[in-house]
């Protein structure tokens, strides 16, 4: 997860619960048999998240987690590749029956943060904590490889598990597709989920753009002219296409924004991020710094436009998705209540998106706060706590989102 708050966001998606399509049934016995392995585990389950939480690792060098991942694949039938993309780790399992290949990815860094860690089982490495919920997510991961394990001989099709690098640094899930993530068992769907600030026991998501994606301008100015002049009027074009302003950057926005932030760069340079909804903020937003920036005439001075669109892809889900999977959680007691998501956060993001680019996806926001406890889970949030519970939420969930699409034939 790439900075930012739900907050907002999430508060405006609690009232409007319930709205989760048509409930369809699942495979009794094989679902039965899911949800006992499940129960059965939670208790490992929770010791495997706690070690995570104490052994957090920065974007790539998830080493100790990645070997920990693998080894409980290995002991669960799954076949196992390691170093993927950095030290990503990918599980197969193949049912017993024919049907389609089905994924969940599950990110594992961790963050860097100097503050305390307000749980029992704080972290133990300097400087550095879970405070973004990859802990939950690789557990929610290994619990799905507990619950198929256990059905293999009845199962439709084959789970494919991803277990991946440096998301918050927005490179892992493309470092994975360049080295053949899939390999030859290319998923007809793929399934992701992230911690957030609602109630354990509620899961969140919308149809089409969940999370911002993110573009890189870089303008440069040369020439023996007033190379300053230039690019403050270059810099006043970007600014003129920011439909969201960066004082407001956290709040939940709809429609086609942009929000812009400038970082640094050299004297001769303006660089900036554009945080974009939608395909065609993005192509309004391009197409007008490119017409307005070679409009400027500053003499003796060229203004060279560079634009890398897409440097964080963002989440953007497949609509029939939502609906299925949503409808497949909302028939499984103990899976959560899901509600919409009205809004996106424009300065938070994610590349669950480069995914989605190959494989039609769908991500779901998962509630740790716990108000009768007294602790939110704010994703980057020094005091963020996750309840242990969204633990089993999340596997049952998945496990159903899963075993649905298995049965439906991808």
């Amino acid at each position: 997860m790439r900075r930012g708050s739900l907050v907002p966001v999430l508060l405006m998606a609690a009232a409007c619960a319930g709205e989760t399509g048509t409930t369809v049934g699942q495979d009794g016995p094989l679902a039965q048999r899911l949800e006992a392995r499940l129960v059965a585990k939670e208790a490992e389950l929770i010791s495997f998240r706690r070690d995570l939480h104490r052994h957090p690792e920065l974007s790539g060098q998830e080493q100790r987690t990645a070997a920990a991942v693998a080894a409980r694949l290995r002991d669960l039938g799954f076949a196992v590749r390691t170093g993927v993309g950095g030290h990503g780790v990918v599980g197969l399992l193949r049912g017993d029956r024919p049907g389609p290949v089905v994924a969940f990815r599950a990110d594992m860094d961790a963050v860097s943060s100097i503050a305390p860690d307000p749980v029992s089982f704080a972290s133990l490495t300097p400087g550095v904590r879970h405070i973004c919920g990859h802990d939950v997510h690789t557990t929610v991961g290994i619990a799905l490889a507990e619950a198929f394990s256990a059905v293999r001989d009845s199962l439709p099709g084959t789970v494919l598990l991803i277990f991946q690098p440096a998301e918050e640094r927005a490179t892992g899930a493309r470092a994975m597709l360049a080295s053949g993530v899939f390999g030859t068992d290319r998923p007809a769907a793929i399934f992701a989920l992230h911690t957030a600030p609602l109630e354990v026991g509620q899961l969140g998501t919308t149809a089409g753009p969940l999370m911002a994606s993110r573009d890189v301008v870089r303008i440069v100015a040369m020439g023996t002219g007033d190379r300053s002049a230039a690019l403050a009027a270059a810099r006043q074009v970007i600014e003129g296409v920011a439909t969201v302003d960066v004082s407001r950057q956290f709040d939940g926005a709809t429609g086609d924004f942009v929000l812009v932030q400038f970082g640094g760069g050299d004297p001769s340079t303006v660089v900036a991020t554009l945080s974009l909804a939608t395909e065609a903020a993005r192509t309004r937003a391009r197409e007008t710094i490119a017409r307005e920036v070679a409009a400027l005439t500053i003499p003796s001075v060229a203004l060279a436009v560079e634009y890398q669109a897409r440097f964080i892809d963002g989440v953007t889900n497949d609509s029939g998705l939502v609906i299925a999977a949503s409808a497949a959680i909302a028939a499984v007691p103990g899976a959560g209540t899901v509600v919409t998501i009205r809004s996106i956060t424009p300065a938070f993001s994610e590349d669950f998106g480069a995914f989605q680019a190959v494989v039609p996806g769908a991500m779901y926001f998962l509630g740790v706060s716990n108000a009768a406890r007294g602790t939110v889970g704010y994703p980057h949030a020094p005091a963020y706590v996750a309840d242990e519970g969204s633990i089993l939420v999340g596997a049952r969930a998945m496990a159903a989102v899963i075993l649905d699409r298995l049965r439906a034939g991808g």
